[in-house]
């Protein structure tokens, strides 16, 4: 099973997951993190880019193809969930329509969320 995170640091979930820079990539077998990865969540500046931000607004102010983030799933596709401390309706539903289930927990250390996550003391909010 492979779990990612948001995150800045590799360490720790990031308080924000729209303006995390990474995905820290976990790949669990037995109960252990056998395999940990550091992924690009999105290129860089790709949040603050002209039209993104404000198309955060209420889901019948832009047109459905202003909605898409294909890209924000795409470095995580072969992950079961994505562990995040905060996170967007919008992005929470495109990552859901990708398979990939948000877990939300606190902006704590990766390892405890994952552990908590495979002991059934975090399921999908």
């Amino acid at each position: 099973m492979k779990i990612a995170a948001a995150t800045n640091d590799g360490a720790t979930i990031a308080a924000s997951f729209a303006t995390a820079a990474y995905y820290a990539v976990l790949t669990v077998e037995e109960g252990a993190v056998v395999v940990r990865e550091l992924r690009q969540k999105q290129p860089q500046g790709w949040y603050e880019a002209a039209g993104h931000a404000e198309h955060h607004g209420p889901a019948d102010a832009m047109p459905e193809t202003a909605h898409r983030h294909d890209a924000l799933a795409d470095p995580i596709r072969d992950c079961e969930a994505v562990l995040v401390a905060g996170i967007d309706p919008l992005d929470r539903e495109h990552l859901e329509a990708a398979g990939i289930w948000p877990i939300v927990t606190w902006p704590g250390p990766i390892d405890a969320a994952v552990q908590a996550f495979l002991a059934g003391e975090l399921v999908g909010a």
